[in-house]
């Protein structure tokens, strides 16, 4: 399965498969979908829809890839959850701290769910979000590949995640 994400702030395009789908997003694109030579609108993506791929991601990798289950790293993905709920709940310093005390734990699950906080909290810098959107993705592939996981089949996991969000898978 092929897809091309549109960026809409720049106007570029990036051609990407269902394995490299999560880590190919960037807040304000829209997700196309190429079948034969006809192309299917899959969704748009939205800081706050990023964020929630992102702290599911971690989540995931926290629940099923990690031996320890770390307070702070379930503290940090409960607090993102809850910001993805109402962004008023929770103060950017709040998420900016559990994300620094989640990265601590030195695992790529914690790793995920510090990126989704500091996502969250940093709202006014697109590049950033992006970026800790796109790394939390490749951490939560690490995850599984230390975890002597497919790191592939984690990556297909995420993909079809995020079709499954857009009600088309």
């Amino acid at each position: 399965m092929n897809f091309i994400i549109f960026n809409l702030a720049d106007g570029s395009q990036k051609p990407c498969d269902l394995a490299n789908l999560s880590q190919s997003l960037s807040p304000n694109c829209e997700i196309v979908r190429i079948i034969g030579n006809k192309h299917e609108a899959i969704g748009y993506v939205s800081h706050k829809t990023l964020v929630h791929f992102a702290v599911e991601n971690a989540n995931y990798a926290h629940q099923n890839y990690t031996k320890d289950q770390d307070p702070k790293v379930q503290n940090c993905i409960d607090l993102t959850r809850k910001w993805g709920q109402d962004q008023s709940s929770v103060s950017a310093d709040q998420l900016k701290e559990a994300a620094d005390a989640a990265y601590t734990a030195a695992a790529y699950a914690a790793y995920a769910a510090a990126y989704a906080a500091y996502a969250a909290a940093n709202a006014t810098d697109a590049a950033a979000y992006a970026a800790h959107a796109a790394a939390d993705a490749s951490n939560a592939a690490h995850a599984a590949a230390n975890a002597d996981k497919n790191k592939l089949n984690e990556q297909n996991r995420q993909g079809t995640f995020i079709l499954k969000f857009f009600e088309v898978e």
